[in-house]
């Protein structure tokens, strides 16, 4: 092995000769959940969209391990020189020659999807080098190549979300979590004195909140410079580079994506703007999902095969993306796109989710179906609630035999009975920091 990458390794691993790393104090969520499987065998695989802090929750891993110094190893192949397979199995056998052989050694990989046959690699040294724990980090791009038929059974996948507004309320010292039963109660003595407080830290949210490197910053040039150039158009060149296709027209497909932010998207519609055929396009709608750049809901129905025939809605990853593709200035806030903004929000920090609409164009923003049933949320991020808002929700009640339904508002809590049906309305901020049995308990 060459001297040049033994000074770049030992560089990446500064405590192997005493030297601290600083890293910052804010904890993502999955750093505890991760720490649960370090005991197992299993490769921890890391998946997430760029900027969203995996690097840093793989180094505040290794600092909570209490390995000896010899015993920990993190090579970032963001490095050129680091992306030829002889040299990487160089580096992790240099590596394993001076680790403390009695004792459990632990490699962790960053951006490991940008080594060919990195997956390969993995299996030789999983399945035969004992004592050896292995993390891996990769941009969504790792969903993107044929690694989990080699590795199954050996690796564990956890996907490291943008920011969730609570991990954002929880950074700005804000209250972010609300589990108690009674919601009225603790909305009343936490948070009710600081409610103008928690809709601008929303509105701050949907402006930047995606990216931790963001969180201190309130320069608009910058956070939306900082989300096209260090977000955007790095995870479409890396989803260009592997699938070997246009870096320009899945770029311009997003954007047409986020000018459609929130509503119903046909195929057909973008095949004929973007002048590619259909198939295409929907290859490269499927990429844009793996990257964690786009979110496709389905409309609810009993049937998957007419779910997936039927209309698609999409939401952007997250709304300072759309904010930046589209070159919006922040006050857009104050515009009815604001609606779409929230929209995409809420469904974002909920996960898959999926909404319903029928023929007649009745819609209902998302369906939540889990163990106490379902339940129709409606979101109008808006002064004023009219009758009219809560119309479709009314019609999915009655076509579901529902009782209950949510209306996610910007300012309004409360509980209303209308035509027989229980109806919560609760501010977009609140709904993002109650745990969902709360929410449930509430309406009963």
């Amino acid at each position: 092995m060459e001297e040049r990458h033994r000074t770049l390794l030992i560089k990446q691993n500064p405590w192997w000769q005493d030297k601290k790393i600083t890293l910052p104090e804010f904890e993502r969520d999955l750093l505890e959940k991760l720490q649960k499987y370090v005991g197992y065998k299993q490769i921890i695989a890391i998946i997430g969209l760029r900027r969203v802090g995996k690097t840093v929750l793989m180094k505040q891993i290794m600092q909570k391990l209490g390995a000896p110094k010899n015993n920990l190893c993190y090579i970032s192949l963001d490095d050129m020189d680091f992306q030829k397979y002889n040299i990487v199995e160089d580096l992790i056998n240099y590596f394993l020659e001076f680790s403390d052989k009695n004792k459990t050694k632990y490699l962790f990989l960053d951006e490991v999807q940008k080594l060919p046959n990195w997956a390969d690699l993995l299996k030789t040294y999983y399945d035969t080098e004992e004592n050896l724990k292995i993390f891996i980090s990769g941009s969504a791009s790792l969903e993107l190549t044929e690694f989990k038929e080699t590795l199954a059974g050996r690796i564990l996948t956890f996907h490291l979300s943008i920011l969730t507004f609570k991990e954002f309320a929880r950074y700005h010292g804000m209250e972010s979590a609300i589990s108690e039963k009674e919601l009225f109660r603790e909305y009343d003595l936490k948070f009710a004195s600081k409610k103008e407080k928690y809709t601008k830290l929303f509105e701050s949210y949907l402006i930047k909140g995606a990216f931790p490197e963001l969180l201190d910053i309130n320069d608009e040039e910058f956070i939306k410079k900082y989300i096209k150039e260090s977000v955007i158009e790095k995870a479409i060149a890396d989803i260009a580079r592997l699938a070997d296709e246009d870096e320009k027209i899945i770029f311009e497909l997003l954007r047409l994506l986020a000018n459609s932010n929130a509503r119903l998207f046909e195929i057909s519609n973008l095949s004929g703007i973007l002048k590619i055929n259909r198939n295409l396009v929907s290859y490269y709608i499927n990429l844009l999902e793996k990257s964690f750049l786009i979110n496709i809901a389905y409309n609810f129905t009993a049937s998957i095969a007419k779910q997936v025939r039927a209309s698609k809605k999409q939401y952007s990853a997250h709304s300072s993306i759309v904010i930046a593709i589209l070159d919006y200035p922040f006050e857009v806030l104050k515009t009815e796109v604001s609606g779409h903004l929230a929209e995409a929000a809420i469904a974002g920090n909920m996960g898959k989710t999926v909404f319903w609409r029928t023929p007649q164009k009745d819609e209902v923003d998302i369906v939540v179906k889990d163990k106490n049933g379902l339940l129709p949320i409606e979101v109008k991020y808006q002064q004023n609630i009219t009758g009219s808002d809560v119309a479709p929700v009314l019609k999915f009640c009655r076509k579901f035999g529902v009782r209950k339904g949510m209306v996610i508002t910007k300012e309004l809590l409360e509980k209303r009975d209308i035509d027989g049906t229980e109806f919560l309305f609760v501010p977009a901020w609140l709904f993002l920091l109650v745990d969902s049995e709360s929410l449930w308990h509430s309406l009963k």
